[in-house]
């Protein structure tokens, strides 16, 4: 590792009043990305990263706020932690999305319409400027945040018994304004009673944990990128570092 750390932002989805989905046994989304998140901040910080997670407990944080809150860590990655869920329970596999800018297949857009609920904004011009900008902001990035996307969903197909479901796009509002590499991951199905019962399990949840780290890793290797605040922090004018 640099001698400036990388640091990732994770975002474990819902929180609160928001469950997100729920298991036929009842294991909640909400619970699941916490333990996921948790775990997923020990394996990185043992492989030398600096994390921040949106929220440490059980609350709701904005859709809009998630990102925001990455951007004002100076975070170099951003990773929004989910599960899946589909009115055919057999559906299974885990899924990399990265931001689209447009609707997305039928099947990506019916997933970003519910991870998104209640995150619309309320409409004003100073709004409507702010949109504009997320969307450049991300876009800005959209080619990086493919290949994390890539490189994560690799070492998930890696993990025995995930079906492989590839790399999608998706209008998913949590990733808009992130001004760095983002992916929003849904891990395994929760509608599925056997990925439900793996989702319970603390053994297999270190092995999601591995995985995403071990995918992180390898997008870092693969593009050969330092972190940006290394950059940002550079005094132009004498290229030593601020006082």
């Amino acid at each position: 590792m640099p001698s400036v750390r990388w640091k990732v932002a994770l975002d474990p989805g819902h929180g609160g009043e928001d469950e997100g989905a729920r298991g036929q046994k009842g294991l909640k989304e909400k619970d699941v990305a916490l333990d996921l998140a948790r775990i997923l901040r020990v394996k990185l910080e043992e492989a030398g990263f600096e994390v921040q997670l949106t929220r440490e407990t059980d609350v709701l944080i904005p859709v809009w706020d998630r990102a925001r809150l990455a951007n004002e860590a100076s975070a170099d990655l951003f990773i929004s932690l989910h599960l899946n869920a589909y009115k055919a329970r057999a559906a299974k596999g885990s899924e990399v999305y990265f931001l689209s800018l447009d609707a997305g297949d039928a099947d990506a857009a019916e997933i970003a319409a519910l991870e998104n609920e209640g995150a619309a904004p309320v409409v004003t011009p100073d709004s409507l400027v702010a949109s504009i900008l997320d969307d450049m902001a991300q876009k800005a990035f959209l080619q990086d945040s493919e290949k994390l996307a890539i490189e994560v969903q690799n070492q998930l197909n890696r993990l025995g018994g995930i079906k492989e479901r590839g790399v999608k796009q998706a209008p998913f509002a949590v990733l808009r304004s992130a001004a760095m590499p983002a992916v929003l991951l849904e891990a395994l199905f929760i509608s599925n009673p056997k990925e439900e019962a793996k989702l319970k399990d603390p053994d297999f949840q270190v092995k999601v944990a591995e995985a995403i780290r071990d995918g992180i890793q390898s997008y870092l290797t693969a593009v050969g990128a330092t972190p940006k605040r290394k950059a940002l922090t550079a005094n132009p004018a004498n290229g030593k570092q601020p006082s």
